[in-house]
């Protein structure tokens, strides 16, 4: 499998994909996934064609995420495909749909394409799934319509809701594998050592959507063995006064130095909500109790 990370548009790629399956992808999520799975039906020797950045973060920065790029690659070479392209979207985003068409025919040649059934491509988003079957042809041009879980349109946008709502269960769900946040281990305050529940501070992506505060169950990857273990999301409002949002995860029964280690954690389920506790030993005890309910799971 090839990547192509910010491809020259000006270049013809090696690749001689049956069929092009093109999204955002961002989340990668059952629709996603579904989309992936129709181009795999019609032929294993496919390729998927995305953009970076994600056109909605373009046009708006305050835009949350679901997915890095690194992340995008990870699970999108999962499915198998022949190659992975990122195209720069400034380089297409004022392209005529007839241009933009022309590129995928000649410089990424695309013979038949996969896209979901509200696609839309070119200067203000004047091309469309109609366009395409104009160019290509309805023979060769697979849409997908909405996909849906109990009657539920499946989208980032609801999957960014359900995990700021803290529903972890729902939004695991929709995407069809646990929601994880990878980054590297960081220094803290310490605070976690001085009362037993050391903890692993990592620095997360800020384009990412964050989880709404509290304490979840997560399932952690430290040199490529799984952990379990607590994850505090939040101000940290007992021992600190700042509003900088902080990361932490308690690693049962681990004792290792991981600092600048970059760690994967896995967020299962929310356990409760951030509490400023009036001392260090109520917030103590209530990590323990935290701990203790996922362990009488």
């Amino acid at each position: 499998m090839k990547v192509y990370d910010n491809l020259d548009i000006s270049k013809v790629i090696e690749a001689k994909p049956d069929i092009t399956c093109i999204g955002a992808f961002d989340g990668i999520h059952l629709g996603h996934q579904a989309l992936i799975k129709l181009a795999k039906t019609i032929s294993s020797n496919y390729q998927i064609l995305t953009f970076e950045p994600v056109p909605k973060k373009y046009f708006n920065n305050s835009h949350e995420l679901l997915s890095t790029k690194d992340m995008k690659v990870d699970i999108l070479s999962k499915h198998n495909p022949d190659s992975i392209i990122f195209m720069n979207f400034e380089d297409v985003k004022d392209l005529s749909p007839v241009n933009f068409c022309t590129i995928l025919s000649n410089k990424l040649n695309t013979k038949a394409i996969v896209v979901g059934k509200d696609f839309k491509f070119g200067k203000n988003r004047e091309g469309d799934v109609n366009f395409l079957i104009n160019h290509f042809g309805s023979s060769n041009v697979h849409v997908l319509d909405d996909y849906e879980v109990n009657d539920v349109k499946i989208s980032s946008t609801l999957i960014k809701s359900s995990i700021s709502e803290g529903k972890l269960n729902l939004a695991n769900q929709y995407l069809g594998y646990n929601f994880k946040l990878t980054g590297k281990v960081v220094h803290g305050n310490r605070k976690g050592h001085e009362i037993g529940f050391p903890t692993a501070n990592i620095s997360i992506n800020t384009n990412l959507v964050v989880p709404k505060y509290g304490v979840y169950e997560v399932k952690v990857l430290v040199n490529d063995e799984i952990h379990e273990g607590i994850m505090n999301i939040g101000i940290r409002p007992t021992v600190s006064n700042e509003l900088k949002v902080s990361f932490e995860t308690h690693i049962l029964n681990f004792d290792e130095d991981i600092y600048d280690s970059v760690i994967e954690v896995e967020l299962l389920s929310f356990i409760r909500e951030e509490i400023k506790f009036e001392n260090l030993q109520q917030l103590q005890s209530q990590i323990l109790i935290d701990i203790n309910s996922i362990k009488n799971k």
